[in-house]
């Protein structure tokens, strides 16, 4: 099965691998190396299997096939709903400087230290994460659970630096917060861990796997024919524009003054697919945006020496005196590096919005099912 950590699944063909997998029983035997072997129940006296914890996965496999939103499914989507708004507010709170500065009362007391405001934050940044990730691991919303995987990605990268901080993962894959181990002289390590300035901190990662979930919520469903119908249109223009810039940025033929012009449309276009795909609530679509970000946070210092930067959004802007003193050599071979490396995300982006929400890429509503390629299933087997 075509697979990449961020689902940019080759053509058509990844497309219908993931449909037919559910079909075909791969996709359950990825799920029980999530459940683990505990899951294939046991045989009773009249051979017929035991419902222990075999159900759980029976349940979702069925679920997948023919959506059904179970009373314990139910419940299970409200959690991970409500834990991913708190998970939200906690890390958006660890994103603002103000969070470490104590705040003083009019009388110029201190009401609450910068240390206990961390304390705080971190506290509730732990309890949301854990809700999400136990309402994760049982809820039928794929789109979401995945996102929470990514999550768990980051965590496990980043598991030396969150430490530091008093933050240690349990063998389930939840977290654990010890402030005696916070002292003052850790808050700038907390401010630089969640750092929203920087697109490549463990912050950033977090939240950009948060954004990405909130397209799936219920407001989403709200949206008129027309509302949605202009959104794809915006999406599939731009991302077509921004694929045909790539190409002719990759060329040799275009002299420095072309290249100028052409790398302002460039940016021009990718600045406006980043802003139209992120509206878009086909997985498709939002894993192929979320890779080009990254991927382009990864380009971010030869692209600087053109004078081009990624700014907290990741959107692109040019420094048109720093790219005139770019030798041209330098400005071809960033393109053809960096122009190669998004340019299949870029075509994706356009393949996904044309094709729009099909039985084959996922479900809509409150049960979705997105590609079995995404890293839900193989992040979660590790925490059985």
């Amino acid at each position: 099965m075509a697979n990449s950590i961020f689902g940019s699944v080759e053509g058509l063909a990844g497309m219908l691998s993931d449909y037919n997998s559910i079909k075909n029983g791969s996709y359950g035997k990825l799920m029980k190396k999530y459940y683990g072997t505990s899951v294939s129940g046991s045989s009773t006296s009249d051979g017929t299997k035991s419902k222990g914890s075999s159900g759980v996965l029976e349940k979702i496999l069925e679920e997948k096939k023919n959506p059904k939103v179970s009373e314990e499914a139910e419940k299970n989507n409200s959690m991970l709903t409500s834990s991913v708004g708190l998970l939200k507010n906690a890390v958006s709170t660890l994103q603002k400087s103000d969070t470490f500065e104590d705040q003083k009362e009019s009388s110029g007391s201190t009401s609450s230290t910068g240390k206990e405001k961390t304390e705080s934050a971190l506290k509730n940044f732990v309890s949301s994460y854990n809700d999400a990730l136990t309402a994760s691991k049982r809820s039928t919303m794929t789109n979401v659970s995945s996102n929470i995987a990514g999550i768990m990605k980051a965590i496990d990268g980043n598991s030396e630096k969150l430490k530091e901080i008093g933050i240690t993962q349990n063998n389930d894959g939840t977290l654990n917060f010890n402030e005696k181990l916070l002292s003052d002289d850790e808050l700038d390590k907390v401010k630089e861990l969640f750092s929203g300035d920087d697109a490549l901190s463990f912050g950033s990662a977090v939240a950009s796997r948060l954004n990405r979930v909130s397209v799936y919520d219920n407001s989403a469903s709200s949206k008129t024919a027309a509302e949605s119908a202009k959104e794809k249109a915006e999406t599939i223009g731009s991302s077509d524009s921004l694929v045909s810039s790539i190409d002719s940025l990759m060329s040799e033929k275009l002299d420095l003054d072309s290249m100028l012009s052409e790398t302002k449309s460039f940016i021009k276009f990718y600045n406006a697919t980043l802003d139209s795909a992120k509206k878009s609530t086909v997985s498709g679509v939002t894993s192929n945006l979320l890779a080009m970000k990254e991927k382009t946070a990864k380009h971010s210092g030869d692209l600087s020496k053109l004078g081009i930067t990624q700014g907290a959004d990741g959107k692109l802007s040019i420094n048109e005196n720093a790219f005139k003193k770019a030798d041209m050599k330098q400005i071809r071979d960033t393109f053809k590096k960096y122009g190669s490396d998004i340019r299949t995300n870029a075509s994706l982006l356009n393949y996904y919005s044309t094709l729009g929400s099909t039985p084959q890429s996922s479900y809509s509503s409150s049960v979705t099912y997105t590609s079995t390629s995404d890293i839900v299933s193989s992040l979660y087997k590790n925490y059985a």
